[in-house]
Order: structure tokens, then sequence, then C-alpha cells
């Protein structure tokens, strides 16, 4: 009887066999796989973003530290001459308030392009732009070509500044990233008369 007992207990007592062992850790191992492709591709992707909101915030710092010194200045015509005869310009003058001169200009920094101000005259440059981002282009379209605040006024126009600029990413998550067109048109708020 204690036997019969042993049996009914044994085949009641039913364990996994090694083919259904087999079938769950290969479905277990496709599950795992897939999820960490999703995830690793989740996280490229996002770093992909970043790299593109980085680049794109500091393409419009740049913008905006122009924009605002021409708003507070005025077009140096005496850099340029006295006339500007064609646009666009490589270089932007700009004279402060106090008559100090800024200065804006795009140097190759190796195969990099850099945004460069200097405030006092061009002795000295400073980066505008950091290190993440190559500014491939920059052009600046000056009007009117002559001074409308010279004694006699050659016009009655208000000075305009169109600022356009092209950049690009140069971070490794940056590499696929398209480039980032900017452009605006600034008058300066500076009304001598």
């Amino acid at each position: 009887m204690a036997i019969n007992m042993f049996l009914a207990i044994k085949k009641n007592q039913r364990g996994f066999t090694l083919v259904e062992i087999l079938v769950t850790m290969a479905i277990f191992t496709t599950a795992m796989t897939t999820v960490t492709n999703i995830f690793m591709l989740s996280n490229r992707a996002q770093r992909k973003t970043q790299a593109w909101q980085q680049s794109e915030s500091d393409a419009r710092f740049a913008m905006e530290v122009m924009a605002q010194a021409v708003r507070r200045g005025r077009v140096d015509y005496a850099y340029y001459g006295g006339i500007i005869a064609a646009n666009p310009q490589t270089v932007l003058a700009l004279l402060d308030n106090n008559g100090q001169s800024i200065r804006f200009q795009k140097v190759l920094a190796g195969s990099v392009g850099v945004l460069q101000i200097s405030q006092d005259g061009g002795t000295t440059w400073a980066d505008l732009t950091p290190a993440g981002v190559s500014v491939n282009t920059v052009a600046f379209y000056l009007a009117p070509g002559t001074d409308p605040f010279a004694d006699p006024p050659a016009n009655n126009l208000q000075p305009l500044i169109t600022i356009a600029m092209s950049t690009s990413n140069t971070s490794v998550e940056g590499a696929t990233i398209p480039p980032t067109f900017l452009q605006t048109t600034v008058s300066s708020r500076d009304y001598i008369r």
C-alpha cells in the first residue's frame, strides 16, 4: 500500500520537460532582445533630439546677441567707407550708445566656423558660439547704403540689418542633424535728428 501511494504521489507531481524549458528560454530571450533594442533606439533618438535642441538654442542665442547689439547701437558707416556699395557683408560693424565699436564676424577654427564678437574695435575677439556648433554661413545685409544720420541727411530711412546664419551641430550625436537656418531683420532704436 505504501508503494502504491508513493507511485500515486509521483504521478501527480509533474515537472517541466527539457523541451518546455528550452521553448520558454527562447521566448524570454527573444522578448528581452526586442525590449533592449527598443530601449537603445529610443535612447539614441533622445540623445539626437537633445543635441538638436542644444544646437538650435546656441544658434538662437548668438542671433539674439547680434540683434540686441543692433537695437541698442547704430551702424558704423565709417567702417564701411561711408557707403555700403554691395551686400552681403562678412563683418557687422556697429557703434554702441557710448560710441564704442562692436564687431561681429565668422572665422574658421580648423574646419569649424566660429562666430566672434569684438567690443574694442577688433583688437580682441571672443567666441560667441560654443564648441558644439559650427557656423556654416553668416551674412549681414545693411540698408540704406549711406548714413541716414549724416549732416545733411542723405535719406530719411531708419537703418535695417538683416542677419542670415546657417549652423551645424559638430557633436557625435548631431552628425545626422540637418543644418539650422536662422534669419532676422532688426532696426536700430537709435534715432539721431
